[in-house]
């Protein structure tokens, strides 16, 4: 592997590890702000049957508080962790349709992803959704563009 596609793909696992403990620093706030707990720690309330306590929230809402109140670093995470997975696909399929799908696919998956916080009310979650709009909107015009490209070459 060429020092070319090394250097970014470790930059990439750098920047989503410390923008990761970076995010779960942050939100980590949530178990002083107990008013924010019956509509930020879903995954407690799930888990412990809407039951939450300072003892038990979820790990996994730490990240949920972080991305509706501070959120550079879940975006950070997000494009480094979707840098991985598309330079993996790069490398993987070879150039052509199956790359251009699964740009799609990645696509799809963050415009879902947008359009599940999409009810949420904090300017956070609103940042994050447009970030994932982009995003999605990017791969899947970048998928189309290649592959109407590739029609006009033939």
């Amino acid at each position: 592997m060429s020092y070319k596609r090394t250097i970014p793909f470790g930059l990439a696992i750098m920047l989503f590890c410390i923008a990761t403990f970076a995010s779960w620093y942050e939100g980590s706030e949530l178990v002083d702000n107990s008013f924010e707990w019956k509509h930020t720690a879903v995954f407690t309330s799930w888990i412990h049957d809407g039951e939450i306590e300072r003892g038990n929230i979820s790990q996994l809402d730490y990240f949920v508080y972080s991305i509706k109140f501070k959120p550079i670093f879940p975006i950070i995470m997000m494009v480094s962790f979707m840098y991985m997975v598309f330079a993996v696909g790069q490398k993987l399929l070879q150039p052509g349709i199956k790359q251009n799908i699964f740009m799609s696919i990645l696509g799809v998956i963050l415009l879902t992803g947008a359009g599940v916080i999409s009810g949420s009310p904090t300017s956070g979650a609103k940042v994050f959704m447009m970030s994932q709009i982009l995003g999605g909107t990017l791969l899947i015009a970048l998928a189309f563009f290649l592959q109407f490209r590739k029609v006009q070459l033939d």
